[in-house]
C-alpha cells in the first residue's frame, strides 16, 4: 500500500522536486522516464475530469512496450486520489482520471513505465489546477404543495407523527405518518418511488401497524445491520408499544420483545438514544398528554437494549416517574457528552432529564433560566452557529393559542430571546431552507416561513402553502427529490397530510450520512461541525446533533443536511458519542458523503 505521507514540502510543484513514497520493485527497468505533455505544469483545467498525456518512456538499450503508472494527488491533503495503469500507445499515453476530481483543488501528478514487475523512474513532478465549480442557476425561496401529486393526498383523516428515513437503502427518504382519531386505524408508509411521487406501502412493507392509534414513531438501526428499523408508539390504552426489524430493502417484521408487550401505557412522544453510551439505542416513551395532569399511576416507559430485538424494562428513576406528556426530544443540552431528555408537560412545568452516565436526574427548568413550558414540542437546534443546542418551546397561553418561545444557550442555560404569538401546529422545525449556511424556521402548517440573519435573529420569509389544512401537528424535513434543497412533511389531523417541495437553488450545500463506532447507521448522538476546508477554528459553517425526534413527534431524515452558501469546499469533523473523532477535509460541495467511524 502507498504511504500518502510526502516526504517534502512543495510550495510550487515546478521549483522543488517532490520526494514520493517509493514502491519497492524487484529490480530496476532500463528505461527513461516518460515525458508529460499535457496538462502543462501549473495549468488551470476546464474540467475536474482531466485525461493527462505522457510520451512513452524509451527503452534504454532496445525499444520495449510498456505499462504506464499514473498518480494523482491532492496537493493540500497530501492523498492519493487517482491511480492508474495504462498500457502504452502509439508514441503517446493517456490516463483518464475518474471519478471526477474536486473543483478549485490543486493536484500533483506523475508517471513511470513498467514491466514484468520491474519499474523505471518517476517523471518529475507536474502540477494542475481544476476549475471552479459551475454556476448553477439561482431560483429564489418558494414552496409549492405537492400533496397530491406526489401521491400522499388525500388520505383518511388523523395524520399526527411524521418521520423520515431511508429504509430501503435505495438513497431516497421515505415518509411514515402515524394516525389516530376517532377509531383504530393503519399508520401510513409512503414508499419514495425517486421520480417525485410515493406510494403508500404500510401494509406491504408490514408496518402498518393496525391497533389503537400511534403519536411517537421513530426509525432507528437497533441491530446496526445497516439500515433502519422501527419503532411505534400506541396510543390507546390496552396496546403496546411495537418493534418492527427492517429485514433488508425496506421490509418489516414484527419482533416486539416480551417486556415492551407486558406494557401498554399510552405512549405520545418516543424517542430512541443511547442512554448509557455503550454504542446501542435505548428507547424511552413519555405516556399520556396531560403530564401531571394524567393519571397518578401513569409511568412512562424506558427500556435498555440487550441486544438482538431484546430490551430490559427499567422501572425506576427520574425518567420513569416524571410527569411529562406529549412531545420528548434527545439532546445533549449541557454539552457533557451524553444525552439528556427534555419533555412537554401539558398541565405543568417543563420536565428537563440530565443524564448522568446512565441515569437520570430531574433539573428544575427555572434554573436553567427557561421561564416557559411546553405544552407539546421541544425543537432543539444550533441557531447561532455556535456548536451548542438552542431551544424553541411551543406552549398554550391562557386563551388556548399556541406561542413559540426561543430560547439561546448559553454554557448549559438558557436566555428567551423571542416569542413567535399566534401560531399554528403543536411545534416549530429548523432546517436551512436556503442553503445559506444557517437554520431557518418553520412552525407545523403555518403559512410563513421565517429566515435567520445567521446569528439567530429570525424575519418572515417566502409564503408556505398550507391553505386548507386543519389541526396540523408535526411538522419534518428530508430532500425527498435529491435536488439538495430541504423539502417538508406536516402530519394533520383533521385533513389531508401534507407535502411540500423546497424550489430554492443556486447555493452549495452538503449531505452527511453517519455510521457509529458500533456500526449503528445515523450513529444518533454523534455531533457534525462543517467548516470552509483548511479553516478550522474559525468560522464555522454549521453544527447537527445526530438524533431520533424533534419537538412534537417528528424524526429528520437521519441524513443531515448543510447549506454552505458559496463555499465550495469543506472540512468535516464528526465526534460520535463514544468520542470517535473524524475528520474529513477536502469535501467538494453538492454531494452526499458517508463518515463511518469503525
Amino acid at each position: 500500500m502507498l504511504d500518502t505521507q510526502f516526504l517534502c514540502g512543495l510550495v510550487v510543484a515546478s521549483i522543488c522536486t517532490l520526494a514520493f513514497p517509493v514502491t519497492s520493485t524487484a529490480q530496476t527497468l532500463k528505461a527513461g522516464a516518460p515525458t508529460q505533455v499535457s496538462p502543462t505544469d501549473a495549468a488551470v483545467l476546464t474540467t475536474h475530469t482531466p485525461t493527462l498525456v505522457v510520451e512513452n518512456a524509451q527503452g534504454t538499450y532496445v525499444n520495449g512496450v510498456f505499462l504506464h503508472r499514473f498518480e494523482v494527488y491532492d496537493a493540500g491533503r497530501m492523498a492519493l486520489e487517482a491511480l492508474g495503469v495504462v498500457a502504452q500507445g502509439p508514441g503517446m499515453t493517456e490516463f483518464s482520471v475518474a471519478p471526477p476530481l474536486a473543483y478549485s483543488t490543486s493536484y500533483w501528478w506523475r508517471v513511470r513505465a513498467e514491466l514484468d514487475g520491474t519499474a523505471g523512474p518517476w517523471s518529475p513532478t507536474r502540477s494542475f489546477v481544476t476549475p471552479a465549480a459551475p454556476a448553477t442557476p439561482s431560483t429564489p425561496l418558494s414552496f409549492t404543495d405537492i400533496s397530491v401529486t406526489a401521491g400522499i393526498a388525500p388520505s383518511v383523516l388523523g395524520g399526527h407523527g411524521v418521520m423520515f428515513a431511508d429504509t430501503t437503502g435505495g438513497g431516497h427518504p421515505d415518509l411514515y405518518i402515524t394516525m389516530n382519531f376517532d377509531v383504530p386505524q393503519d399508520d401510513l408508509f409512503f414508499l419514495n418511488g425517486a421520480n417525485g411521487t410515493f406510494t403508500e406501502s404500510g401494509a406491504a412493507r408490514g408496518i402498518a401497524d393496525f391497533d389503537v392509534g400511534s403519536h411517537g414513531a421513530v426509525f432507528a438501526d437497533l441491530d446496526h445491520d445497516g439500515d433502519f428499523d422501527l419503532v411505534n408508539g400506541a396510543t390507546g390504552f390496552g396496546a403496546p408499544n411495537n418493534i418492527f426489524r427492517n429485514n433488508g430493502q425496506g421490509f418489516f417484521t414484527d419482533v416486539t420483545p416480551a417486556s415492551m408487550l407486558a406494557r401498554a401505557e399510552g405512549t405520545r412522544g418516543l424517542v430512541t438514544f443511547d442512554m448509557d453510551r455503550d454504542g446501542d439505542l435505548d428507547i424511552y416513551s413519555v405516556s399520556g398528554f396531560l403530564g401531571e395532569g394524567d393519571p397518578a399511576g401513569e409511568r412512562n416507559e424506558l427500556y435498555r437494549n440487550d441486544g438482538g430485538f431484546q430490551f430490559t424494562d427499567v422501572r425506576s428513576g427520574a425518567a420513569y416517574d416524571a410527569l411529562a406528556g406529549q412531545g420528548v426530544t434527545d439532546t445533549d443540552y449541557d454539552g457533557d457528552g451524553d444525552i439528556d431528555l427534555i419533555a412537554a408537560n401539558r398541565s405543568g412545568r417543563l420536565v428537563v432529564l440530565r443524564n448522568d452516565g446512565g441515569t437520570f436526574s430531574a433539573v428544575s427548568a427555572a434554573s436553567l433560566g427557561i421561564d416557559r413550558d411546553a405544552a407539546s414540542g421541544i425543537t432543539m437546534a444550533d441557531i447561532d452557529t455556535d456548536g451548542d443546542q438552542d431551544m424553541l418551546l411551543v406552549d398554550l397561553d391562557p386563551s388556548d393559542l399556541r406561542n413559540g418561545h426561543l430560547f439561546r444557550n448559553d454554557g448549559g442555560t438558557f436566555v428567551r430571546i423571542r416569542d413567535f404569538n399566534n401560531v399554528i401546529g403543536f411545534m416549530g422545525g429548523f432546517a436551512d431552507l436556503d442553503n445559506d449556511q444557517d437554520l431557518d424556521l418553520i412552525f407545523a402548517g403555518d403559512d410563513v416561513s421565517y429566515l435567520n440573519d445567521g446569528g439567530g435573529s429570525f424575519t418572515p420569509g417566502p409564503a408556505v402553502p398550507v391553505a386548507g389544512i386543519d389541526d396540523p401537528r408535526a411538522i419534518a424535513f428530508a430532500d425527498i427529490d435529491g435536488d439538495g434543497d430541504v423539502d417538508f412533511a406536516i402530519g394533520a389531523k383533521r385533513s389531508d397530510n401534507w407535502l411540500v417541495r423546497n424550489n430554492v437553488s443556486g447555493a452549495n450545500w452538503l449531505k452527511v450520512i453517519l455510521i457509529s463506532p458500533q456500526g449503528q447507521l445515523g450513529a444518533f448522538g454523534a455531533k457534525v461541525s462543517i467548516y470552509p476546508d483548511g479553516l478550522i477554528g474559525a468560522g464555522m459553517i454549521g453544527m447537527r446533533e445526530a438524533r431520533s425526534s424533534n419537538g412534537y413527534i417528528a424524526q429528520d431524515d437521519p441524513t443531515l443536511h448543510f447549506g454552505l452558501g458559496s463555499t465550495s469546499t469543506v472540512t468535516i469533523i464528526v465526534t460520535f458519542l463514544d468520542g470517535t473523532l473524524r475528520t474529513i477535509t477536502g469535501v467538494a460541495a453538492n454531494q452526499t458523503v458517508t463518515v463511518d467511524g469503525r
